[in-house]
């Protein structure tokens, strides 16, 4: 079968030709000079909102890590830290948690920082009028479920201001992991006047009071983002740096272009096809890390042609090959994946799990029982399917997608056409949410080390269930395993899970990432070899011009 993958990366090499550039040496520190006040940071793309209650993908986080600050912070190794809560007692049966906010901790604006912030916060996320699609990471806290399911009102939620400074919080179940979960957008609090007067348009320049270390100063749409320090933040005297910006470039070539012209210090990430060149020309700014995360292609289940035919969506899995993808034509040490925990998580406690009879077979051999489906499926030389991928502006994307439509091309011949569909970043979020699609690029990044983060996406209520799947089963084994006390057993009753759900195919598991990014070599205080989430805080970073 070489001769196949070598065809289809061949022709991905012809098809993406045209997003190649040179990359010559840069010669980075000639293009800082001493006493820059400006970290200039790659975000990918524009973000599709900054209401920390609204937000639902990476590119919105990074900034909104700036801006706000919830009950813990983490550090660059991903653990909880003290944030705007100095320290908190949990109780002896793991279900109490009682926050001690920080005296000092202020808004933007000089005002008090209280207790009442975040429980006004906190219903708000919660409430089913915001609609928030995060909403589910509070789902831990007694009687926040079905407050968002509009079962139960706002007040009765199992956390209560004891005092200004003074912040509790009942959970329905132990949650080792809840202290990481106080890290996450949707808990940050948000400064109620602000929202009564302006609605959504609080987050805007001028109408925006944040915790964070930084403070909204403009926003260009498509075109810059301007933070500036905050000086009511309690640690703003650690604070190194007076301004970031963030450029949504969605555009690698041009991201390179300007990082090696001193326009940026920081990059997103790199054009896929110059990796290995800039590995060789940039060995000590480029920096590559296993990020914690899947990359995954969701099935529409709410139409034809997936909606209630199974063997289809078997089909098309099984002829997906994974490794070729993983090794051939992307290359930057990323891990097949055929499920949806990535292997490191929980210290590789699922690694072993492999949930397809058909995994181990010779790639000739998932062909020739795929097309048997394909035509069981209904679909021929006569009937051809007609099917669209959907993915968001990427070069990695845009290369997954054409080899992938390759190889459905070559296992099933004129008995398919694909075409792909490429949208802004904005456009695919309001189709994933919809649910409008046929299929659809996805990936879901850890925001804490536990499976947690992966199990629940394909519940039926969880809104970040792309594909729209239900199985009241799945639903049954997950909430056992979460209320389990006995690890072992949680492991089996997830991976049980886990193969049910991948048995009915609502999604092809694909890779586990890795992320890549140029840092210039004035810039210091960033570290992300153990920083698997990349989840990044500019208030780590400091220039320094020394050689």
């Amino acid at each position: 079968m070489m001769l196949k993958k070598f065809f289809y990366v061949a022709a991905i090499v012809l098809l993406t030709a045209g997003l190649l550039s040179g990359c010559g040496k840069s010669g980075s520190d000639q293009y800082a000079a001493a006493g820059k006040d400006t970290l200039v940071r790659g975000n990918g793309a524009e973000p599709p909102s900054l209401d920390p209650a609204i937000m639902q993908d990476v590119n919105s986080a990074q900034i909104a890590y700036d801006l706000y600050e919830g009950l813990t912070d983490f550090n660059q190794s991903n653990q909880p830290v003290p944030g705007i809560a100095q320290s908190w007692d949990i109780s002896s049966n793991g279900k109490v948690y009682t926050f001690h906010l920080r005296p000092n901790a202020k808004w933007s604006n000089g005002e008090p920082l209280t207790a009442q912030d975040f429980l006004y916060s906190w219903q708000r996320t919660l409430d089913p009028k915001t609609a928030s699609p995060y909403a589910f990471v509070l789902f831990p806290v007694v009687n926040a479920q079905e407050i968002n399911a509009g079962k139960m009102p706002l007040s009765s939620l199992g956390a209560k201001v004891i005092d200004a400074h003074t912040f509790q919080v009942t959970l329905k179940r132990p949650v080792s992991y809840f202290l990481q979960v106080m890290t996450q957008p949707a808990t940050y609090p948000v400064y109620a006047p602000s929202i009564k007067k302006y609605g959504n348009a609080f987050v805007q320049p001028g109408n925006s009071v944040t915790d964070g270390a930084y403070m909204m100063a403009a926003w260009v749409p498509n075109g810059y983002i301007d933070l500036v320090k905050n000086p009511y933040y309690y640690d703003a005297a650690d604070v190194k740096i007076d301004k970031v910006k963030y450029l949504p470039i969605v555009d690698t070539n041009s991201e390179l272009s300007q990082y090696k012209s001193g326009a940026i210090d920081v990059t997103y990430t790199v054009p896929v096809d110059q990796y290995k060149q800039i590995a060789k020309e940039y060995p000590t700014e480029l920096h590559t890390v296993a990020w914690t995360g899947n990359y995954y292609y969701d099935f529409g289940l709410l139409h034809a042609p997936f909606k209630n035919n199974l063997k289809l969506r078997q089909a098309l899995s099984m002829t997906v090959d994974r490794d070729a993808i993983a090794t051939q034509v992307l290359g930057q040490e990323q891990i097949p994946m055929y499920t949806m925990i990535p292997s490191d998580i929980e210290n590789g406690a699922f690694s072993a799990l492999k949930p397809y009879e058909w995994q181990s077979l010779p790639y000739a051999e998932k062909v020739s029982e795929a097309q048997k489906l394909f035509a069981q499926a209904g679909y021929s030389t006569t009937h051809p399917l007609n099917v669209t991928i959907s993915y968001n502006t990427n070069d990695i994307h845009k290369k997954v997608a054409l080899a992938i439509a390759s190889m459905w091309q070559q296992a099933f011949g004129s008995a398919i056409k694909v075409e792909l569909n490429n949208q802004e970043w904005s456009v695919i979020i309001q189709a994933k949410n919809k649910g409008d699609f046929q299929i659809m690029r996805d990936g879901w990044i850890a925001d804490f080390d536990t499976a947690d983060n992966f199990t629940e996406l394909l519940m039926c209520a969880n809104p970040q269930n792309t594909s729209h799947y239900c199985s009241p089963k799945y639903d049954q084994l997950i909430n056992e395993a979460e209320s389990t006390t006995n690890p072992a057993e949680r492991v089996k009753l997830i991976e049980q899970a886990q193969t049910l759900m991948l048995n009915d195919y609502p999604v092809i598991p694909l890779l586990q990432y890795t992320y890549f990014r140029l840092v210039k070599p004035y810039v210091k205080g960033y570290d992300p070899t153990n920083n698997h989430l990349d989840h990044v805080h500019s208030k780590w970073f400091y220039f320094d011009y020394g050689k």
